[in-house]
C-alpha cells in the first residue's frame, strides 16, 4: 500500500496507542501512528511495544495533530475525538474516513454524541467558549460523517448495554487479541492483590480523603498509580501500607502477563472493558461503585451516570470471543 493510501493515526496516551495497534491489526490496515511528543509514559510504552508490533504498523513522533502526515491523510485514526487539536483539524479539513479507538469510557460519550443524544464536549468538564465553538463544528461534521458511513468505532464497549445505536457508523469490537497473544512477561513484580489507581480524585471528581481511605483498605497489596496522581498522595498511600509500584506502562501491559495475580480492585473506569479481556486466567476484576457521598460538584449527572454504568453493567467485555 502506498504511503498516501495508508491510515494515519494521532495518539496522545498509552491506552490510545494499545487500542490503535489493536485496530490496525484487527482491521488489517497498513498504519502510521503518530505519537504526541513530550508524553513520557507514551514514549516508554512505545519503546516496550516496538519489538512486538505487527507487520504494517509503524510508529512516528509529531508535535501536534496539525502535522501534515495526519492533517493531509485521507484515512485517519484518532484516540481522543474530543482533543482540542483534533477538533482544529476536523474544523479545517473535515472528517474524511475515520477510525476512532477507545480513550477510556469517553467512547460511550462519543457514541451518544454521534447518536445525537449528547452535545459534543468532553465529558464531565465545563469547556471554555473557544472549545465549545470548535466542538459544535466538530460534532456536526462527525455526525454527518457517521450518517454517511465514514466513521468506525473500534471499541471494547461495542456490546455494552450503555452503547447507543449510532446511525451509519460501523461499531467493531476490540477483543485485545494482539495484546493477549504477547508473551513478554510482566515488567514488574506484583502482589496477588493489585489496587488500580484512579484519576477521579486528582481530577476533582471525588473527595481525595474518601479515595485514599478506599485504596488503603485493600492492603497489603500492590498499588498501580494512574499517571496523573500526585507525589503527596502516593506517599500517603505508601505510609498506609500499600506497595506503590510505578512501572511507567499501562495497566493492560503490566497486568496482562502477570504471574500469580489473583485479584484486581478498581473504581469504575475503562478497566471494566479492557482488563476483563486481558487479565490472566483465574484473576478476578472487582469494580467498586462510587458512593454518592464521594462525588464533588465537578462531577455532573452525565459523568456520574456513565461511571455508574461502568461499575454495574455485566457487559460484553466478559463475553466469549
Amino acid at each position: 500500500m502506498s504511503p498516501a493510501a495508508r491510515r494515519v493515526g494521532w495518539v496522545e496516551s498509552p491506552l490510545q496507542l494499545i487500542n490503535a495497534v489493536e485496530a490496525a491489526t484487527h482491521l488489517d490496515e497498513t498504519t502510521l501512528l503518530l505519537l504526541r511528543s513530550g508524553v513520557a509514559q507514551l514514549a516508554d510504552t512505545a519503546r516496550w511495544l516496538e519489538p512486538h508490533l505487527p507487520g504494517g504498523v509503524e510508529l512516528g513522533d509529531a508535535a501536534s495533530a496539525t502535522d501534515p502526515r495526519f492533517r493531509g491523510a485521507a484515512r485517519r485514526l484518532v484516540g481522543d475525538a474530543f482533543s482540542g487539536q483534533f477538533r482544529a483539524v476536523v474544523a479545517t479539513t473535515g472528517v474524511r474516513d475515520l477510525v476512532v479507538v477507545d480513550d477510556g469510557s469517553a467512547a460511550l460519550h462519543l457514541a451518544a454524541v454521534l447518536a445525537g443524544t449528547e452535545q459534543f464536549s468532553r465529558m464531565g468538564q465545563r469547556e471554555p467558549l473557544a472549545q465549545r465553538t470548535l466542538g459544535r463544528v466538530t460534532g456536526s461534521r462527525l455526525r454527518a460523517a457517521s450518517a454517511a458511513g465514514r466513521v468506525t468505532l473500534f471499541t471494547a464497549y461495542a456490546s455494552h448495554r450503555a452503547m447507543p445505536v449510532v446511525p451509519g457508523a460501523s461499531i467493531v469490537p476490540n477483543r485485545y487479541g494482539w495484546l493477549r497473544a504477547l508473551d513478554g512477561g510482566s515488567p514488574v513484580a506484583l502482589r496477588p492483590v493489585v489496587v488500580l489507581g484512579s484519576a477521579l480524585a486528582v481530577d476533582g471528581y471525588i473527595a481525595t480523603e474518601d479515595y485514599e481511605a478506599w485504596a488503603a483498605a485493600h492492603g497489603p497489596a500492590t498499588y498501580l498509580p494512574h499517571r496523573r496522581e500526585d507525589r503527596a498522595s502516593l506517599e500517603r498511600l505508601r505510609a498506609a501500607g500499600l506497595d506503590v509500584v510505578e512501572p511507567g506502562l499501562p495497566a493492560e501491559i503490566v497486568l496482562g502477563s502477570a504471574r500469580g495475580l489473583e485479584e484486581v480492585r478498581s473504581l469504575p473506569s475503562s478497566t471494566g472493558a479492557t482488563l476483563a479481556r486481558v487479565l490472566p486466567v483465574g484473576a478476578v476484576l472487582d469494580v467498586t461503585a462510587v458512593p454518592d457521598a464521594w462525588w464533588t460538584d465537578r462531577a455532573d449527572e452525565t459523568f456520574r451516570a456513565t461511571l455508574t454504568y461502568l461499575a454495574s453493567a455485566e457487559d460484553a467485555s466478559t463475553e466469549e470471543d
